[in-house]
């Protein structure tokens, strides 16, 4: 399954609700993190808002451990709060997706978590599989693809 933004939250209940997803690819996923009952982080403010993780029971959230799942996210997302909503919305958005990985991998998961700047790839706007630069992009998730057996 493939998901963009919004569409993560999505993503994720398609997930644990049908035994038809073999693997998870998103990009900058910004909603719908969902975390064990009784392990759901703090709400992170920020000037665009706050972002609020979902609490599901302990049996849904394993059925995101039983596939590998992989998540990118581009430039432009600032470390420290910001007085523009927008890439403030995005600085909480990918703290939130570190989270919701080590959360995920401390119960038996995969994850893996790509800030695309951090491995060498930047100019990536919020769509970074369309951005001049997709090719480097989509290599990296056919190599994920490739490692999980999944090509």
């Amino acid at each position: 399954m493939w998901t963009h933004s919004q569409g993560g939250g999505l993503g994720w209940l398609t997930a644990v609700k049908t035994g038809n997803v073999r693997a998870v690819v998103t990009y900058e996923p910004g909603s719908g993190f969902l975390f064990p009952e009784g392990e759901v982080p703090e709400a992170l403010p920020s000037s665009g808002g706050t972002l609020t993780a979902i609490g599901v029971p302990r049996a849904e959230f394993l059925k995101l451990t039983k596939l590998p799942i992989i998540v990118f996210y581009g430039d432009f997302i600032p470390e420290k709060p910001s007085d523009n909503p927008g890439q403030d919305g995005w600085r909480v958005r990918l703290e939130m997706a570190k989270k919701w990985r080590d959360t995920v991998n401390r119960h038996g998961g995969d994850v893996t978590l790509v800030h695309l700047p951090e491995v060498g790839i930047r100019g990536n706007t919020h769509f970074p599989f369309s951005d001049l630069n997709n090719k480097q992009v989509a290599d990296l998730m056919s190599k994920f693809l490739a490692e999980k057996k999944l090509d």
